[in-house]
């Protein structure tokens, strides 16, 4: 956890930079790239943006059970590169990791390469300039990166999150540096996912999905709605990850391209009609499935198929679907994810 003071005695702008990284890095405070020290005056200002109380604890943050409160945020916030106007997305993306439903414990411990990832929904998007186009989930926006970077150094410097102590993963996805992407609202043919999730069109919302890694899903040929549907089903039977581990128990993460979703929605006027689609036939062959695997799903009541294959989600509604990317090229992504937690949202304080 960040000190709340420290002071830095040196002689020049130049040798406080190496020496703020310095200690930073002997401490473990971050990510490994070069960060903001938070000063006094910068994390006031980052605090200003919002009424609560410094002390304020916003959650609790597994596995350390430490409190998250509004100055440790902030902090992490500025080290990240955040502006003020920034950091009401970074305390409710915060509030939505400590809520038991995502499983933070599991995410933050396992030897999965399991990260959060940030879908934001509402006013924000266009008032941060967040990108929800092309080159979505790259490098360029501010915000994005910034935002993104700000929760996963929560979750090193308050959850403790420290690789070989804490945090147990045989390899980490990069997307653990950053992964916050705006759903592109305006291109949807479908409710956008914090409407569907309970919110209000005009709020703005961070919902919170943990990733263990994407794949990008191709078609370009595909002039039929269900030819298309069958197309992504298919992908994703291959690329299932530790969804099939644990059915029923996580979301599965799908991202659509404006193309794609606007094919789709010829034959899929509602989002829960292509659900039902996509969980029916995204299945694995019998024959890719090891009789282990099989003996242990089936012991712990995990396990569905029939003569089709087997089941990759245990309901529709493990299918987390939203729109994003720019509006040249047909690919989607797929995420899978650990598998234990479910997806959170929360609001954005205005």
């Amino acid at each position: 956890m960040i000190s709340p003071s420290v002071t830095l005695v040196v002689d020049d702008h130049d040798e406080a930079s190496v020496a703020t990284l310095r200690y930073f890095k002997e401490r473990h405070w971050g990510d490994g790239l070069p960060v903001i020290a938070p000063t006094r005056d910068r994390v006031d200002a980052m605090m200003a943006s919002q009424s609560l109380a410094p002390d304020h604890v916003v959650t609790i943050l597994p596995p350390t059970e430490s409190d998250a409160t509004i100055e440790l945020i902030a902090a992490n916030a500025v080290m990240a590169g955040c502006e003020p106007a920034h950091f009401p997305v970074v305390v409710a993306a915060v509030e939505a990791a400590g809520d038991p439903k995502f499983n933070l414990q599991a995410i933050n411990t396992t030897t999965n390469p399991v990260a959060p990832m940030m879908i934001v929904n509402g006013p924000v998007r266009i008032e941060l300039d967040l990108n929800c186009s092309w080159n979505v989930l790259g490098p360029t926006y501010q915000a994005n990166g910034v935002i993104g970077r700000a929760l996963s150094l929560c979750m090193m410097n308050i959850a403790g999150r420290t690789p070989g102590v804490i945090c147990k993963g045989t390899y980490k996805t990069p997307g653990a540096y950053t992964m916050c992407a705006a759903e592109y609202e305006e291109e949807s043919p479908w409710e956008p996912l914090h409407v569907e999730h309970g919110f209000r069109a005009d709020q703005s919302v961070v919902t919170l999905l943990g990733v263990a890694g994407d794949c990008n899903l191709i078609d370009v040929w595909s002039t039929d709605a269900e030819e298309l549907a069958t197309c992504l089903a298919n992908m994703v039977s291959v690329q299932q990850g530790a969804n099939l581990y644990n059915l029923g128990r996580g979301e599965v993460g799908l991202m659509l391209s404006p193309g794609h979703a606007k094919l789709l929605a010829g034959a899929f006027p509602k989002k829960s009609d292509l659900k039902v689609f996509l969980h029916d036939h995204a299945r694995v062959a019998h024959g890719w499935v090891t009789p282990g695997m099989v003996e242990k799903l089936k012991h712990r009541g995990e396990y569905r198929d029939d003569e089709r294959g087997v089941f990759v989600t245990g309901h529709p509604e493990q299918w987390l679907i939203f729109v994003a990317g720019g509006g040249g090229g047909y690919h989607s992504a797929y995420f899978h994810t650990i598998g234990l937690g479910f997806a959170v949202s929360r609001a954005v304080a205005a």
